[in-house]
């Protein structure tokens, strides 16, 4: 592991542990207990933490997608430049908390649902910072630095990640929302998480995260948007919404069957037009409806077409996709060490 340098972590209150005071370093061990119990790897592969990594760490706290083209270049599409709303306001807008653990769909939300990522125990711990996300070059790493070090790109998404907890956790009610909702330890204290985010002096915080967390909450369809317009028209989208084929059929015909009540209930009217002396004998109006019955039939046809060749090029797909996947990843397990 490169020689690293040392540096402040962005805070030094420790709200995690009492009887360790805010000038103690904990130990590789003691840092040891404050991570997952194991996570998934490129290859699909159930490991235990690997802390010696730089990889695991740009799995745990990376911003992923969100800090890759196109959906990077197109944020400002996705949502405002401002932090995110507070949790008690998430709340009085209907929104349902829904944990995730993936960083690139923290702070998404879709109609009813905001995605948010707990806040990792490792992440209050101030040792944590100084230990795994201390820049690495011979001459550290800073703000105006123009290509940062591995360690200093995460150290801007983790202080970006905690920032949005500063926005998230604003009032003693967000806070209690938090740790019912299992956001934030149970053991923090509200007067230590204060003086964390008097810390982290939030307003001149922006030269120092990463550009994603400049905006605030994403909307879900404007991503699924970005991804649809650049790998053209692919269905699988940022989050697919779909979790069946009878979710997808069911989803479009519906709209189709709401313009299909709307056709017959203008064609209706057209009719009774028709049976009346004065329309009856009307030009414009007889080629208005011939137009319209024509439209009718022909535009309702071809969505219906639209839909199932847009199903069965999902199909194809998939089934190509899953074909390759299973072939590659049968491959990989049976090459492991102890595979029978």
């Amino acid at each position: 592991m490169p020689q690293k340098h040392d540096q402040a972590a962005p805070f030094r209150e420790r709200i995690l542990n009492d009887n360790v005071t805010n000038s103690q370093a904990l130990d590789h061990a003691s840092l040891g207990l404050l991570f997952p119990a194991s996570y998934l790897t490129e290859q699909d592969d159930l490991a235990p933490p690997k802390l010696d990594d730089i990889k695991y760490f740009e799995d745990q706290l990376g911003v992923g997608r969100l800090g890759r083209p196109p959906t990077s270049t197109w944020l400002w599409i996705a949502g405002r430049p401002v932090p995110p709303r507070a949790l008690h306001h998430q709340l009085l807008l209907g929104r349902e908390i829904v944990i995730v653990e993936q960083m690139d769909l923290h702070l998404v939300w879709t109609s009813g649902r905001m995605f948010l990522k707990p806040l990792p125990r490792y992440l209050l711990e101030p040792s944590f910072w100084t230990t795994y996300l201390t820049c690495a070059h011979d001459e550290p790493c800073t703000r105006t630095t123009q290509s940062p070090c591995a360690h200093r790109r995460l150290w801007r998404c983790a202080l970006g990640f905690l920032f949005s907890y500063a926005a998230l956790v604003r009032y003693e009610s967000d806070f209690q929302i938090a740790q019912e909702k299992r956001l934030i330890p149970i053991q923090a204290r509200w007067q230590s998480w204060r003086r964390l985010v008097a810390e982290l002096d939030t307003e001149h915080i922006y030269g120092d995260i990463d550009p994603r967390y400049v905006y605030g909450e994403l909307r879900l369809s404007r991503l699924n948007k970005i991804q649809y317009l650049h790998w053209g028209g692919a269905f699988r989208g940022y989050l697919n919404l779909w979790q069946s084929y009878g979710d997808f059929l069911s989803d479009n015909f519906t709209w189709v069957a709401s313009a299909a009540v709307f056709v017959a209930i203008v064609l209706t009217a057209m009719q009774v037009g028709l049976g009346t002396d004065r329309l009856q004998e009307n030009g414009a109006f007889q080629s208005a409806s011939y137009g319209f019955t024509v439209f009718s039939i022909v535009g309702l046809a071809v969505a219906v077409g639209l839909i199932f060749c847009a199903f069965l090029y999902a199909f194809i797909v998939n089934l190509v996709a899953t074909i390759k996947y299973g072939k590659r990843r049968f491959l990989h397990v049976r090459g492991a060490p102890g595979a029978a």
